[in-house]
């Protein structure tokens, strides 16, 4: 069902947990299936320099917001904002999910944006 990548990541998720003080928080509550995930990022210069993820739900939709959170370390919000789409974590899942999860790319996206919109807001 899904393929050893997306099985990889899930067994063993990097950044998995919370930044106290966060600068930014995305938070996406998917009301169909129940899933829940959280991005925290910490932001210095307008540069994401930690990132830490919380998610419940299925192997496909820790894994999509794990590869999400990891690829906006080093990043800046308009770089994570633009270039973190879910064609873009889809590819870093090994291309393809099955049919029933391919909901979870676009929340994985949705999730950044949302902390990221958090982050600017905070900062103004």
């Amino acid at each position: 069902m899904y393929s050893e990548k997306v099985l990889e990541i899930f067994y063993n998720p990097e950044n998995v947990g919370v930044i106290k003080g966060a600068n930014g928080v995305g938070k996406i509550v998917d009301q169909t299936c129940g899933e829940i995930i959280k991005i925290y990022i910490q932001v210095e210069n307008e540069k994401v320099v930690d990132s830490k993820f919380q998610a419940f739900g299925s192997p496909a939709i820790i894994a999509a917001t794990c590869v999400a959170a990891n690829m906006m370390i080093g990043k800046t919000l308009d770089e994570c904002e633009k270039n973190i789409t879910s064609a873009v974590v889809l590819n870093a899942l090994g291309g393809k999910l099955p049919e029933n999860k391919q909901y979870v790319c676009p929340l994985a996206e949705a999730v950044v944006k949302s902390a990221v919109k958090n982050a600017r807001k905070k900062a103004n």
